[in-house]
């Protein structure tokens, strides 16, 4: 029961740490693409 238990913890803690880089890889990403085009734009305007 305590091995199995163990496991569980382990395999949560790993898909805990799993999504918090993809989403923050993805707000990374975001915010590089959204620096972009805001530079884009104001590069149109003038």
């Amino acid at each position: 029961m305590v091995n199995n238990f163990d496991e569980t913890l382990i395999s949560l803690i790993t898909l805990t740490i799993l999504i918090i880089f993809s989403l923050s890889w993805l707000v990374l990403r975001t915010l590089k693409e959204g620096r972009k085009a805001l530079t884009d734009i104001n590069k149109n305007r003038s």
